[in-house]
């Protein structure tokens, strides 16, 4: 863990789960925009063609090209948004986010999950999210409408 990292309360954490939502929820969407449009390029190699090597679309399929780069703009800025709050994005697609944090002297990661309520796990640096332990003293209350 380097200096320049933010480290985070777990009440700080929590504070950022709205916008989180807000910001992962937006990414799904997106993804779930983007399947069909690198289908109907061709693929993710052709995908990955236009994003990255500057290659042009397939002819005719030049509206479909600029969706892509749209979509995939918005991804990231989307992704950018989540690392100005200081958090780290360990797994977007599944909405694996976590914050330094300490316990006592030891660099742990608070973890949170896209659809859960609030901030109320860690894992040591090195585990990850098999090795989440449950924050002691630590009550979060299920949502009142369940998504």
């Amino acid at each position: 863990m380097s200096e320049a990292h933010r480290i985070f309360s777990v009440e700080d954490a929590n504070e950022l789960v709205p916008i989180l939502e807000l910001e992962l929820g937006r990414v799904a969407r997106l993804r779930s925009e983007l399947a069909p449009v690198i289908a109907v390029l061709g693929g993710a190699d052709t995908a990955v063609a236009i994003l990255h090597q500057g290659e042009a679309p397939p002819a005719g399929l030049e509206r479909e090209g600029a969706a892509l780069k749209e979509i995939a703009a918005q991804i990231s800025a989307a992704v950018e948004r989540i690392g100005r709050l200081g958090c780290v994005i360990k797994d977007l697609e599944a909405g694996l986010i976590d914050f330094y944090s300490l316990r006592g002297s030891e660099p742990i990661f608070l973890c949170w999950q896209f659809g859960e309520p609030a901030v109320s796990h860690w894992h040591a640096l090195d585990a990850g999210f098999a090795g989440r332990q449950e924050i002691e003293g630590v009550e979060v209350e299920p949502p009142e409408f369940p998504n």
